[in-house]
């Protein structure tokens, strides 16, 4: 963005796509959104860097010992929440057990055997198994450190954090407001005086706020928002579609294999050859987006050259249609369900029609984005649009690939596929240091799944952020020790660097 002297003050509006339950990171459903609010009130142990690498943040240093078992996290000294409470080991341990003992985030941390501190500043993370990818998960939703005040209380209200905001109002489902917190630790930041999030489900209403000034900068996953405003000097506009940091969002709809009829392979195998992601991004991707049948994107070292995943063919799953209804009482019958957006509904119909031209009788439902999410995390659905997989590692990712966290009654492997290949690849990628065999391991799962088809994937997700020409510096952040962090992804960024051109 621009180098010229950031201007301090002023106030921000920005467009955000969905609202959240809550601000407790151990119990709330953070989606890209939930990371926005988070980033503006709290921090994070560690962040990711623009070349992908792991830099310390609340931490000023995260050291492993000799077989990655154990890693001793050292706090930066002097750093103080909104409530006047000073950060420190003791606060850091008692975030942590909130999170591995969370039904909802302790799937995440489960190769955690134990977190206590070692002195005032530092806290030590015993692993079960050596985890090489253990600095990125600090960099997650299981390390925003919130307060003592906060977490005493369990208040999913009113975020207590040592972030570059405080609180000041949240409205759900129409703002949330913070404060330029005037005691945040790292010098000369934040830029702004406030920050109001108005949660606004439409991107097309989105869009259209942002051309009439009622808002100043919003997020999308909308390809038409980047067509419509990617060329008009008036905006400045950031996307993620050529990034290749990490593993990026991934648009797919997810199969629930242990819902009838989706646990005949032979059924998912019909709905793989039924869908045509060539067509849905044509009819939906605004000539900006391409198919992607994979895990990964092309271009990326974890993907396998030929991963095997069914090419479109409709005459073929017409065939296994015929073949796996008799089974299933005489007929396919499914319901595929979505959040409430125009573009999504209709994607999600065009999909209706590819699977009843196959055979199927297929049903359609949108539903609220909290709900949406209880839903796949409790395995009340049967077929599901989606986006997800954004990670700096893909180790990040054993959470929603694994057969260990595929069990009611919460299961952060949404698909609930159980292929006991795809944990030994996983296992191979999180345990060895050796890059070449982290490769080997996750172009195998790339191979696993397209043989288990939990996934059906479409493209790559198409996240953009876009701003008036007086948003400066809403996708350049800068880490504590100088270098560039990653900056927009994922829909996901900090609003810690943002400043107003006069």
């Amino acid at each position: 963005m621009s180098t010229a002297t950031p201007r301090d003050g002023g106030s921000l509006i920005v467009g955000v796509s969905s609202e959240i339950d809550g601000f407790l990171p151990s119990q709330s459903h953070f989606d890209n959104t939930g990371y926005i609010y988070a980033n503006s009130v709290f921090d994070t142990l560690t962040a990711v860097a623009a070349d992908g690498s792991i830099r310390p943040l609340l931490a000023s240093s995260v050291v492993p010992n000799v077989d990655m078992t154990q890693w001793t996290v050292t706090l930066r000294p002097n750093i103080t929440f909104h409530d006047g409470s000073p950060l420190n080991a003791t606060v850091v341990v008692e975030n942590m057990h909130a999170i591995i003992t969370s039904a909802l985030t302790a799937q995440a941390v489960a190769f955690l055997s134990g977190v206590k501190a070692s002195g005032d500043m530092s806290v030590v993370f015993t692993c079960n198994e050596p985890i090489v990818a253990f600095p990125a998960y600090l960099a997650t939703q299981v390390a925003y450190i919130i307060a003592l005040s906060q977490l005493e209380k369990q208040d999913a209200q009113v975020p207590v954090g040592t972030g570059p905001f405080s609180y000041v109002d949240w409205e759900p489902n129409d703002h949330f407001t913070v404060a330029k917190n005037p005691h945040y630790w790292r010098p000369g930041l934040p830029h702004l005086d406030q920050v109001t999030y108005r949660p606004i489900i439409s991107d097309e209403s989105r869009e259209s706020s942002l051309r009439s000034n009622t808002i100043d900068l919003m997020v999308s996953h909308d390809p038409g928002i980047i067509r419509d405003l990617q060329n008009n000097s008036s905006y400045q506009q950031v996307t993620d579609l050529h990034q290749t940091i990490g593993q990026p969002d991934m648009d797919f709809i997810i199969l629930n294999v242990e819902s009838d009829p989706l646990s005949d392979l032979t059924v998912r195998q019909a709905l793989a050859y039924a869908t045509n992601p060539l067509e849905i991004t044509k009819l939906f991707g605004d000539d900006v987006l391409v198919p992607n049948t994979s895990l990964f994107p092309p271009g990326s070292i974890y993907r396998a050259t030929d991963n095997g995943y069914p090419s479109y063919d409709l005459a073929k799953a017409k065939r296994l249609v015929a073949q796996a209804a008799p089974a299933h009482g005489g007929s396919l019958k499914l319901s595929l369900v979505d959040i409430p957006d125009p573009r999504q509904a209709l994607i999600i119909q065009a999909l209706q029609s590819m699977w009843q031209d196959a055979g199927f009788t297929v049903s359609l439902n949108q539903i609220q984005q909290v709900t949406y999410i209880d839903n796949l995390v409790e395995g009340q659905f049967q077929a599901a649009a989606d986006e997800q997989f954004g990670a700096p590692d893909p180790d990040l990712n054993y959470v929603w690939l694994s057969p260990t966290t595929a069990n009611p009654p919460i299961a952060l492997n949404f698909a609930r596929n159980k292929d006991p290949k795809i944990e030994t690849a996983l296992q191979q990628g999180r345990t060895h240091s050796d890059p070449s065999a982290r490769i080997e391991a996750y172009q195998t799962v790339d191979k696993l799944l397209s043989q288990d088809l939990p996934y059906l994937w479409i493209s790559r997700a198409p996240w953009s952020i876009t701003g008036t020409d007086t948003v400066m510096n809403f996708a350049n952040p800068i880490l504590p020790d100088g270098t560039k962090a990653q900056g927009f992804s994922g829909g996901v960024f900090t609003p810690v660097p943002i400043w107003l051109k006069a």
